[in-house]
């Protein structure tokens, strides 16, 4: 049991959009509530964010989750307020492999206090994950999905190809797991404005993450991991991320 509970802490989101994890869902009856803190950077500007996630499995093989429901302020320029969450489900086709996953961005942050904050924009996000343990206590998850904002304030964001990938190594005498990963995005179609029929030239641009961290799980319930990952690309262009966060398993 616990190298299960550190296996199930090491994946932490790679991107502002992004599914609970690429492994193996819980039995049903299980869930996780997680806290985080969070800190971005891109020399001058920077942002730290706080915000707590759950998920529960609801019946064998389909999870339900609320994610990174918060507050974060930024500045350069400043801004500050509760920012946009996600509602996630994966469901399990092949309980010990795969996993397709739908999330919903919803648009609670205030797109005026930047876009660290808030969008207004609803979007989606779905595809599938693979996973497998390669051998005893090296575990690795793939996923691969689409990215679609839909219209908001006249404005249409390019569809985007997301795919990752993650492997983690369990210590499992000290419970401690250390990982890391790699996601790359490709923007398959243009950024358009509707209301004045003009577009941008942004199709094929793209960005690629690479982060470590370590996962210690304290008891079978509860464990601390984090991470730092390293962004670059065309799309939102270079950062540097540092999150810590506490996750508590019923």
């Amino acid at each position: 049991m616990f190298k299960k509970i550190a296996l199930a802490v090491a994946l932490v989101a790679a991107s502002s959009f992004a599914t609970w994890d690429y492994y193996k869902i819980p039995e049903a009856g299980k869930g996780t509530v997680k806290g985080q803190f969070k800190y971005d950077t891109d020399d001058p500007w920077s942002g730290w964010g706080i915000n707590v996630s759950g998920r529960y499995v609801v019946i064998p093989n389909l999870e339900l989750s609320l994610q990174s429901f918060g507050f974060a302020s930024q500045d350069d320029p400043d801004g500050s307020g509760l920012t946009d969450f996600t509602f996630g489900a994966r469901y399990a086709v092949l309980p010990e492999m795969v996993n397709i996953f739908l999330d919903l961005n919803i648009p609670f942050g205030d797109e005026g206090e930047g876009g660290y904050i808030g969008s207004d924009e609803w979007a989606i996000y779905f595809g599938g994950q693979f996973y497998k343990e390669l051998i005893p206590q090296l575990l690795l998850g793939v996923e691969a999905g689409l990215d679609w904002g839909f219209e908001h304030n006249d404005f249409e964001r390019g569809l985007v190809f997301n795919t990752g990938a993650e492997i983690g190594y369990t210590i499992k005498e000290i419970g401690l797991t250390p990982f890391a990963g790699i996601e790359f995005k490709y923007k398959l179609t243009d950024d358009e404005w509707n209301g004045a029929g003009a577009w941008e030239d942004n199709a094929g641009d793209n960005q690629f993450n690479l982060w470590i961290g370590v996962a210690y799980a304290i008891n079978e319930a509860m464990a601390v991991d984090g991470k730092i990952k390293m962004r670059s690309g065309d799309i939102d262009g270079d950062a540097t991320h540092f999150d810590v966060n506490f996750s508590y398993n019923f």
